[in-house]
C-alpha cells in the first residue's frame, strides 16, 4: 500500500476512536 494510503487510514482509525470515546463520555454525562 502507498504511504499516503496508510496515512489515510490511520487518521480515518484515530477519529472513529475519539468520537467513540466522546460518544462514551456524553452518555454517561447524560
Amino acid at each position: 500500500m502507498p504511504r499516503k494510503t496508510t496515512k489515510i487510514v490511520v487518521y480515518i482509525m484515530i477519529i472513529s476512536m475519539l468520537l467513540s470515546l466522546f460518544a462514551g463520555a456524553t452518555a454517561m454525562l447524560f
